[in-house]
């Protein structure tokens, strides 16, 4: 009975342990203002460690600290004496102050912004000659330590350079700081090593849980800040690599990429140039990329979204959706790769900093969405605001109805689970806000402009009613999306598809939703895009929408409830070149609708789907719509059957550009490092117990 025991409890521990694993794996990015569309320079992050974790978004209030006081990091014991003033700053933050404060991210009142941070990780041989130190700086203690006390980004920089070579760093670190004159990106490499630099107005880059940095000059002081001893240490450690002739960072200081990294690096540099020069298995991805094509506020929006959309990839939560079983520790699958937009995102920001919005209000918004994105919409928000909303502000663990976090949540887990209901309805609703938002931020920015008065008040109450407004927006999608399901339910005749089946339970309005880890994520409307011959996911045209608009010659059709070949008129004209396409293989529509009672060109309607037919045997590559200036903007699509289908608000000229050849996988790397992850609840437990059931045995073997 005691062996049957001990080998069931056993096998519980090896199976709680092994199977269930949280990526810890955060993705940022910076684009500087000479590349984006309205010169404006942005950065920002996704937060990703699990799901099922609130955030809050809120305003710390100036305060003065009495001679002595001392800011502590209950997770791991750091302090630092406090100075006698700590400055106004917004945060959006943890609600479990015992494993760390967790501020993250915010503006503070004379308009410094930073986001931390990316976790990275020095290689063994970095580590051996100067390891992280257990009670040094961490994330969680970082921006508390750094927003309230600083009047400058570099002010920022040199504190956090300070307290590193003082007291040591607990762990790497990636985080960016901004203000007026500029975006600093820095490193925290090993104990006591850090690289910051002044990021160029003509570069972007996407960088996920590794270091990036390349060579840099360090006798340039006024745009590089670092450690004395950087090249010093990776010698002494035997990694010492050059490249070009000149000390490279990262590729000294860097474990192998794991797979995660490296498809998140590759899938967000590519996704805001498609025509960027990297390939997936490239050695390593330089920090710097260009691009030729303006990128703006959607086109973060949408990277940080990314599900592979128009590659051979598949997102990684979706394997066991499509009955290939769970992802197998130290491997590497040649199609389902791990995406910027996975079950683990628990809140995701985009800083749109304009040098004519002044320091006073932050130099500009913070576009802010709580919970994943993916189902979740972003707001934005000036620097100066006194006040959040209050559904910003509940610290619940679990499901609150009031809650924007948990409301979120519920949402995501709902959409992902039963998308034979829902499939891209709440995407395309969020994304036709934001590109509402969009505009009405561009007229609040020119009328702020220069502002020298006070707008604190102004701007707080104006985001507050737009919060308020979107929340309940949110509040009744819930509540739609609960009654189509309670209907669905409740007709014994209806069936689930199959790719609406897990293993997760719904949860329900008055407890935790369930596991987004652990059950199959939808994919966004294109997860499966690159095989035509895959089930779709996007909705049928003919059981949704009745009456589509069709042109009989380039065999497009228009799918809108709200239009009917009775009212609106379609023209298509097929286009043979286009500059901004040059060198692409691609089929171009000017598609045109029409009021047929007011003679009216129809240029914004209500989301349609359209469906276009794609060449045989070619793979579709990417959809755009191609603007009056040239500019490209790709669209999520679905390839199914010689056709490809996306949903759009507004008509003018799009084109369907085919992929030449096969991305090539990695076939160099062969294990999965453990960079950048954290064991899961589950696998603590079942070490807790393997621990248990070896003092067990070795104590009986010592009786015995």
């Amino acid at each position: 009975m005691k062996k049957l025991l001990f080998r069931s409890l056993l096998i519980l521990a090896i199976c709680l342990l092994f199977p269930v694993q949280i990526v810890q794996a955060c993705t940022g990015f910076i684009v500087g203002k000479n590349l984006t569309t309205d010169g404006s320079a942005l950065y920002g992050r996704t937060e990703d460690l699990e799901p099922n974790h609130n955030k809050v978004f809120k305003v710390n209030k100036a305060k003065s600290n009495p001679a002595g006081s001392v800011l502590t990091d209950q997770a791991n014991g750091f302090s630092w004496k406090l100075p006698e003033q700590s400055y106004q700053y917004t945060s959006v933050s943890d609600v479990t102050p015992q494993e760390g404060i967790f501020d993250e991210v915010g503006f503070n009142e004379h308009g410094v912004s930073i986001s931390a941070t990316v976790s990275a990780k020095a290689n063994k041989q970095i580590q051996g000659v100067d390891p992280y130190v257990e009670n040094g700086l961490a994330e969680s203690i970082i921006t508390t330590l750094v927003l309230p006390h600083v009047k400058s980004a570099r002010e920022g920089v040199e504190l956090l350079a300070k307290v590193v070579r003082e007291q040591g760093a607990a762990e790497g670190n990636i985080l960016v700081l901004a203000d007026k004159e500029g975006i600093w990106y820095m490193e925290i490499l090993s104990g006591h090593q850090y690289v910051a630099i002044k990021y160029p107005d003509d570069k972007y880059s996407v960088f996920p849980n590794t270091f990036f940095l390349g060579s840099v000059d360090f006798q340039d002081q006024e745009n590089v800040i670092a450690s004395k001893d950087v090249e010093k240490v990776a010698k002494d450690a035997g990694v010492y690599k050059e490249i070009d002739g000149r000390f490279h960072i990262s590729q000294s200081y860097n474990p192998p990429m794991s797979e995660a990294d490296r498809s998140r690096a590759w899938a967000g540099i590519t996704a805001l140039n498609p025509n960027a020069p990297v390939k997936y298995d490239d050695a390593y991805f330089d920090l710097f990329q260009s691009s030729s094509q303006p990128i703006g506020v959607a086109d973060v929006m949408r990277m940080q979204r990314n599900r592979f959309e128009g590659t051979p990839f598949k997102p990684l939560d979706q394997m066991e959706l499509d009955g290939k079983g769970l992802p197998k520790r130290g491997t590497i699958d040649p199609v389902y790769k791990y995406p910027l937009g996975n079950p683990n995102v628990m809140e995701a920001h985009i800083f749109q900093l304009k040098d004519s919005i002044p320091a006073s209000m932050g130099g500009g918004t913070m576009w802010l969405a709580v919970g994943s994105p993916r189902f979740s919409p972003y707001l934005p928000y000036y620097g100066n605001i006194t006040d959040t909303y209050s559904a910003y502000q509940v610290e619940d663990k679990s499901y609150n109805p009031q809650s924007w976090y948990w409301v979120a949540s519920h949402i995501y887990d709902m959409a992902a689970k039963h998308r034979d209901l829902f499939e891209s309805q709440v995407q395309e609703k969020w994304k036709a806000l934001e590109a509402r938002l969009i505009e009405e931020q561009a007229a609040l920015d020119a009328k702020y402009a220069n502002n020298q008065g006070d707008s604190s008040q102004e701007v707080t109450q104006a985001s507050l009613a737009r919060a308020e407004q979107v929340f309940k927006e949110m509040k009744a999608l819930e509540a739609e999306m609960e009654a189509k399901i309670k209907e669905k339910d409740s007709q014994p005749s209806s069936s689930s598809s199959s790719s609406s089946t897990s293993s997760s339970q719904e949860p329900s309005s008055s407890s935790s939703s369930s596991s987004k880890a652990d059950e199959p994520s939808q994919p966004s409307q294109s997860s499966s895009n690159s095989n035509p011959s895959e089930s779709s996911s996007q909705p049928s045209p003919s059981s949704d929408l009745i009456q589509p608009l069709v042109d009989p010659a380039s065999g497009i059709q228009i799918f809108n409830k709200d239009l009917s070949p009775s009212t609106t008129g379609l023209t298509v004209k097929k286009l043979d070149q286009l500059d901004s396409l040059k060198g692409r293989t691609y089929d171009a529509y000017d598609i045109r609708l029409e009021d047929l009672k007011t003679k009216q060109n129809l240029s914004k309607v209500s989301p349609s789907l359209v469906s276009i037919p794609t060449r045989k045997d070619a793979q579709v590559e990417a959809v755009y719509s191609l603007a009056a200036n040239g500019q490209l903007e790709k669209f999520d699509f679905e390839s199914k059957d010689q056709t490809v289908s996306f949903t759009t608000n507004h008509f003018s000229t799009y084109a369907v550009v085919y992929k030449d050849a096969q991305v090539k996988t990695n076939a160099w790397s062969k294990t999965l490092p453990l960079t950048g992850e954290q064991m899961s609840l589950l696998g603590l437990v079942g070490l807790i117990i393997l621990i248990v059931l070896a003092f067990v045995f070795i104590k009986a073997k010592k009786q015995k």
